[in-house]
């Protein structure tokens, strides 16, 4: 019997294993599991004594190369040793690693473990956010971008490029591949008229260290959260290095849909320029980047079509962001 054959508690039940596995090569053998979310990594939360407790994430295999995993927890690491900026603090092995290489009974290949201290706090729904959280959540990806702006990371250091190539070309993390049978001929017309379009907003910018660098690339309510000390982002699994303009889009995106929408964009970015500005024409593109992540979305969609869950409402959800790629491009608003 093979991994994917199993039932998602098998899978859970073998995944655990793995975990307890690589928890005794973090050092830490006794501590309690909380599956978190087997949606793509599978994540638990480690409770130990003391209140002392981590997240656990196991890579699904062929997901992300092992170089991106271990850039990604360089560069988490550089902004938690250089800025005050409150992100996951990577955990090395007993042996220094940052990444291990973890057997799962059942799989051909090897599960990618990394191991990061555990963020308390409160999340906000777009409905729920208050202004003065979405602006605190602003200021900080502006000050993110400070400092990725700024750092130099090292030779080995290699996370994904999305840029037009990497959202639309064909080696780009969101090609849907056979998934691409989902789209109508419509869709496919509308898809590429509107790539077209943002092809040329990024042109007309530039990768300059102004317009272009590492971002997070998935700032949404889910990924930062409040606590007394302030906000913290978590999840950083997407990041690579793009326009600072496009780390905008995800949240802007997602407050599209919602009552207050003049009043959350208006405060994400103030928080954002008071640390960076953004100018007129910087304004002016943004609409280009939230349609940019719009069909991003639906591409992610149509290649993740293996997911029941996704599978189920693909075509639906395809339909509807169309409608509104149509509007962007007749009205230059999404």
């Amino acid at each position: 019997m093979t991994f994917d054959s199993l039932t998602p508690e098998q899978q859970i039940d073998r995944l655990t294993v793995a975990a307890r596995q690589s928890l005794q090569r973090f050092g830490l053998p006794e501590l309690s599991l909380q599956p978190v979310s087997t949606y793509n990594n599978t994540v638990f939360k480690v409770n130990g004594a003391g209140g002392a407790a981590y997240t656990l994430r196991l890579h699904r295999p062929g997901h992300k190369r092992i170089e991106w995993i271990r850039s990604e927890m360089i560069w988490l690491l550089a902004i938690r040793q250089q800025t005050p900026l409150r992100v996951p603090y990577p955990v090395t092995s007993l042996q220094g690693d940052l990444v291990l290489d973890v057997a799962v009974e059942g799989h051909d290949q090897l599960y990618h473990a990394v191991l990061f201290r555990w963020f308390d706090g409160e999340f906000y729904t777009p409905e729920t956010i208050p202004l003065t959280a979405v602006h605190a959540a602003g200021t900080l990806l502006a000050n993110l971008h400070q400092f990725a702006s700024a750092y130099h990371p090292p030779a080995s250091f290699v996370r994904p490029r999305l840029d037009w190539e990497g959202l639309f070309g064909e080696e780009s993390p969101y090609n849907p591949g056979e998934g691409v049978r989902i789209f109508t001929d419509e869709q496919k017309s509308v898809f590429s008229a509107v790539d077209s379009r943002v092809k040329s907003v990024m042109e007309h910018l530039g990768e300059s260290p102004d317009t272009f660098g590492l971002i997070h690339a998935d700032f949404l309510t889910k990924n930062y959260l409040f606590d007394a000390d302030g906000v913290a982002v978590i999840d950083f699994d997407d990041c690579g290095f793009g326009y600072y303009l496009y780390d905008l889009a995800p949240g802007l995106l997602q407050f599209k849909f919602t009552a207050r929408y003049d009043a959350l964009r208006e405060a994400l970015l103030a928080g954002y320029s008071s640390v960076r500005s953004l100018s007129a024409a910087d304004i002016s593109a943004l609409e280009a980047f939230i349609a940019a992540r719009h069909l991003a979305s639906c591409r992610w969609q149509a290649g993740h079509l293996h997911y029941p869950h996704i599978r189920e409402r693909a075509a639906a959800t395809i339909a509807a962001r169309t409608e509104d790629l149509k509007r962007y491009l007749l009205t230059g608003i999404l």
